[in-house]
Order: C-alpha cells, then sequence, then structure tokens
C-alpha cells in the first residue's frame, strides 16, 4: 500500500474528490442506460466495453436505481458546497446529483407502464439496503420506492437480510418476511432493489407460481432478461431490451 503525504488543502479534497466521481461513474452509466433505452442498445455491452479500456475500468459502472448510502450523497453535496463557496460552478456534480434522483421517477415509469394502476396492488420489494452485504439504509433507493407505493396506495411487503428491523422502524405497516418466497406469495410484481446474493440465486420457477402476476422490474439489472421471459415472466429493467 502506498503511503501519501499531501498538503491539508488535498488532504481535505481527496475523500470528496474520489467518491464524488465514483457517484459520477454510476449517474453516466445510467444516462447511458437510458440512452439504450431509446436506441435498441444494450447498456451492459456498452459499459462491459468501455470497462475494457484500462483507462476507465469497469467498477461503478452499473445501470439501475442509483446511489444511496451516507457517503457518496454527503461527499457529492460537500464538493457542490464548497465549490460554490470558492466560485467554482461544478457543474458536472450538480448533474449527476439531479440523475440519481431521477432514477427513482425512471423506477416508476416501468413500474407504471406494467402495472397501470399501483392502488390495491400487492408488491413485494426485494431488498432494502442501500448495497448488499449492509443494514445501512440511509439514502437507500428502496426507501424513496417504499414511499411512492404506499403514497400511491399499494400493499407491500418487503425482505432483505439484514436491513428490515431498521427499516421496520420508518415502515412499520409493511409487511416484512425473512424467506423471500413468502414476500412474493400472491404478489402482482417484483421489484428488485438491492443486489443481494440470495435475490440473484431465486428459483423464480417456484417464485412464479407462488405469484399473482409473474411480473419483475429489476432495478439492479441482475437477471438475464432471455431467462426471465422463458419462465413467462414480464420483465422489466434499465437499459437493456
Amino acid at each position: 500500500m502506498e503511503f501519501l503525504v499531501t498538503t491539508i488543502s488535498s488532504a481535505e479534497l481527496i475523500k470528496h474528490a474520489a467518491n464524488s466521481f465514483l457517484a459520477l461513474k454510476i449517474s453516466y452509466a445510467n444516462v447511458i442506460a437510458d440512452l439504450c433505452e431509446k436506441i435498441g442498445a444494450n447498456v451492459e455491452e456498452v459499459t462491459h466495453a468501455m470497462g475494457l479500456d484500462p483507462r476507465i475500468g469497469g467498477k461503478f459502472l452499473n445501470a439501475g436505481l442509483g446511489y444511496g448510502g451516507f457517503c457518496f450523497p454527503k461527499d457529492v453535496q460537500a464538493f457542490i458546497h464548497l465549490s460554490a463557496k470558492v466560485g467554482v460552478d461544478f457543474d458536472m456534480l450538480k448533474a449527476t446529483e439531479r440523475v440519481n434522483k431521477l432514477r427513482i421517477d425512471r423506477f416508476f415509469e416501468k413500474i407504471h407502464q406494467a402495472l397501470w394502476v399501483v392502488k390495491g396492488k400487492h408488491v413485494a420489494v426485494l431488498g432494502l439496503a442501500f448495497k448488499p452485504n449492509t443494514d445501512d439504509i440511509r439514502f437507500a433507493p428502496a426507501l424513496e420506492v417504499i414511499k411512492r407505493l404506499l403514497e400511491e396506495g399499494a400493499v407491500v411487503s418487503a425482505t432483505d437480510p439484514e436491513a428490515m428491523p431498521r427499516t421496520k422502524a420508518l415502515f412499520p405497516q409493511l409487511h416484512y418476511h425473512e424467506d423471500p418466497y413468502d414476500a412474493l406469495r400472491d404478489a402482482d410484481a417484483a421489484l428488485i432493489c438491492t443486489e443481494w446474493d440470495v435475490f440473484k440465486t431465486l428459483d423464480w420457477g417456484r417464485a412464479g407460481n407462488l405469484m399473482t402476476r409473474r411480473l419483475v422490474i429489476d432495478g439492479r439489472n441482475i437477471y438475464a432478461p432471455q431467462g426471465m421471459k422463458e419462465l413467462g415472466f414480464e420483465y422489466y429493467s434499465f437499459g437493456r431490451e
């Protein structure tokens, strides 16, 4: 590991600059996904090819619901504020933040396209934490998804390997299930909000037999579209056919 000595001013900027750049990469991939949907391209093919360029790299180029957690939103905001304070207009970061906030709107466009009317529908939300392998729900996209579902009158069941206790404190009215298959029982739609390994390996043949309607709206692009369609599912994701 390299040990780096910098000035105090540089040190203050390094963490903000690194996290903000990673957030920018995520938002960039999401705009590419929107473009792919318009012209019939595949965002995974595009970002994979981009990532083969060693100057770019493939990490943080996954399209979907966008970034959450505490560090990325906080550091982007802090960098924008610091820049404005010293007279530098960091428009790129403002756009990064704007694109990220609009991911939930794009997700709900897909939800409405599939369900038309959300009121009264039983919707299963798979994933509550902002990323897998944590119980951290700070700025998690799933929370905004749940909030909007409830506002539109949906009946919401939820499952997450670690984040349910924290989420119950915010949304006690949800139906929580340790077993994902119980969350999917009688569901009109399944929404994938966190890319946990346990969700990647679900038996969707079994799950489909439990659901009222075989409909998956994948906010993390964790399934193969053709494979889901072969199982008889209506399947929506970001930037892919």
